[in-house]
């Protein structure tokens, strides 16, 4: 894989090596190598062009920048979601199920038994129930659909700029967390004997752990 080194001098990640997409310089590192290589064993990739799975997870050389197939998988699955709920917001007449027949009506008297009394009961009051738009998911499971999608890489983002010399491990660990099916709003349901076995030592398990509601008022405020 010597054509991923980067001799761009321009590029911050120069010398190092990168994956180019539509220009962007993506990041890459001995796990993503190590990813990749399983992948082409398997049969599902070559040595020239990188899993589309593992290259949305690497993150762009320079700052500021993004990575290209995340913008595209996010506007995807937005196009997708809009579609859907047009589609199917008003049912057509001919989707409406037919009104049951009518059930015959017998009217007579027991001459021989006499009418039994039935005791009316009163109904509490009814108690309305909150639309739902009002109920929204408690912090920091939240719906993992349209832009949030890819919350778990996204805050690992974050994370690796907020601590830039944690970055390679930041990714190792990221990469871990999806080949087990971790997403986000699982994230602080891991157990330490999980980390454990997984190799993840406890400094990263603090960080990944510890700063979901930072990263939620970041987020609010538009400043992650």
């Amino acid at each position: 894989m010597t054509h991923l080194r980067c001799g761009q001098s321009s590029c911050p990640n120069e010398n190092a090596w990168c994956y180019v997409v539509d220009g962007i310089h993506l990041k890459i590192i001995s796990a993503h190598m190590k990813t990749w290589s399983m992948t082409i064993n398997e049969g599902e990739a070559d040595l020239e062009t990188c899993p589309t799975a593992l290259a949305k997870t690497l993150m762009p050389s320079r700052k500021g920048a993004k990575n290209p197939l995340r913008e595209q998988a996010s506007k995807a699955a937005s196009i997708s979601i809009n579609s859907n709920s047009s589609s199917s917001a008003t049912p057509t007449p001919c989707q409406l199920p037919p009104p049951p027949p009518p059930h015959p009506y017998y009217s007579y008297r027991d001459l021989y038994h006499p009418s039994t009394y039935h005791h009316h009961r009163e109904h509490s009051p009814h108690t309305p129930i909150p639309p739902q738009r009002n109920i929204v998911a408690s912090s920091p499971i939240a719906f993992e659909i349209g832009e949030n999608r890819d919350k778990l890489t996204n805050y690992f983002d974050w994370l690796a700029m907020v601590y830039p010399a944690m970055e390679g491990r930041l990714q190792e660990c990221l990469l871990t967390l999806k080949s087990e099916g971790i997403v986000y709003g699982t994230l602080l349901d891991v157990p330490k004997a999980l980390w454990k076995e997984w190799g993840v030592v406890d400094g990263l398990v603090i960080m990944a752990q510890g700063h979901t509601k930072k990263w939620e008022r970041e987020q609010t405020k538009g400043r992650a």
